[in-house]
């Protein structure tokens, strides 16, 4: 029977330090969370979106039609936050020159303060493709003072020559920052500042000429610490490795991370424990080094499931997911 085979294979890790502060998946057009609109009048809602990353065809998106300065912000979450771990689904286009990315530390009384983790791929004009951490200070409505920029030559594939999602993440602790793109740690980690020391999560897109522009986001989390799809490093895996999901157990969601040795062919799969085949999460080939995909699990039962790796040298690894 598979199911027999695939419970004396299965490795359980249950232990798990982090807390889930909040997430936020858009599944079914509702939002999980009250996001609520920035200093410009522009709040997160959800839309249809086929061939997002989690696969449910929901996302959130901000649109900067409201402002008069051509800026989308939305937050949500406790302004009472202090260190905690955030990263999301970005959809960053090529062509628009504009600023699409995480907002974090903001302080809800006068929403004009809070850090940036933004991204403009956009090649042309004055200002060069990249990726930045930036601060808007406290009582300062004009443009936000950049902290660290990271060029093409800093990011691990360079720049994106086609839109597409990618994941951002940052963790705070203190004045300390640490910054992830794609599942790769930033180079000059960590970066200080001392501007601020709490405040809630956020969403922002900006363009300098245009009121038309929006953003989309999805598979949000935040939590106490960093998630185990971006805290272990890649360097000299020997085998192909299939990390325990994170959040386990599932409410409606989970990440999932696997690292490869070298280029090979590989599915990821999802049963439960009479062996039925549930989901497949990813197929194809993948490049050497950590992978992140996700399983929406807001339409299955309760219960124990199974993800099943394999490869082109079959079988590798297997973990339980729990699924309340």
């Amino acid at each position: 029977m598979l199911a027999v085979s695939i419970v004396l294979l299965v490795a359980v890790s249950m232990g798990n330090a982090q807390t889930i502060l909040m997430q936020e998946r858009c599944t079914d057009g509702a939002l999980e969370n009250t996001w609520s609109a920035g200093f410009n009048g522009n709040a997160l809602e959800a839309v249809q979106y086929p061939g997002n990353p989690s696969g449910d065809a929901w996302v959130g998106r901000l649109a900067n039609h409201v402002s008069g300065g051509n800026v989308g912000q939305t937050w949500a979450g406790s302004p009472d936050w202090q260190d905690y771990y955030y990263e999301a689904q970005v959809y960053i286009p090529i062509g628009e020159g504009v600023y699409h990315g995480l907002e974090f530390r903001v302080d809800t009384t006068g929403l004009t303060s809070g850090y940036q983790f933004v991204a403009r791929f956009t090649p042309g004009g004055m200002i060069s493709p990249r990726l930045r951490f930036r601060v808007r200070p406290s009582g300062n409505p004009g443009m936000p003072t950049a902290i660290r920029d990271w060029e093409a030559s800093e990011i691990p594939g360079g720049i994106p020559t086609e839109s597409g999602w990618h994941k951002m993440a940052v963790h705070m602790k203190g004045h300390n920052f640490r910054f992830w793109f794609d599942g790769n740690e930033l180079p000059g980690s960590p970066v200080m500042d001392f501007t601020s020391l709490k405040g809630v999560v956020g969403a922002y897109v900006w363009d300098s000429s245009s009121p038309m522009i929006t953003l989309h986001i999805d598979d949000i989390n935040v939590s106490t610490d960093v998630l185990t799809s971006v805290a272990s490093p890649v360097a000299h895996a020997s085998q192909p490795s299939l990390q325990q999901n994170f959040p386990n157990p599932v409410h409606y969601g989970t990440n999932v991370s696997y690292v490869l040795p070298a280029e090979m062919h590989v599915r990821l799969e999802v049963y439960d424990m009479q062996g039925r085949h549930v989901a497949t999460l990813t197929e194809g080939t993948r490049e050497a080094g950590r992978h992140v995909t996700s399983w929406n699990a807001a339409r299955q039962p309760a219960g124990t499931y199974l993800m099943r790796l394999y490869t082109e040298r079959g079988l590798d690894e297997i973990r339980t997911v729990v699924l309340r």
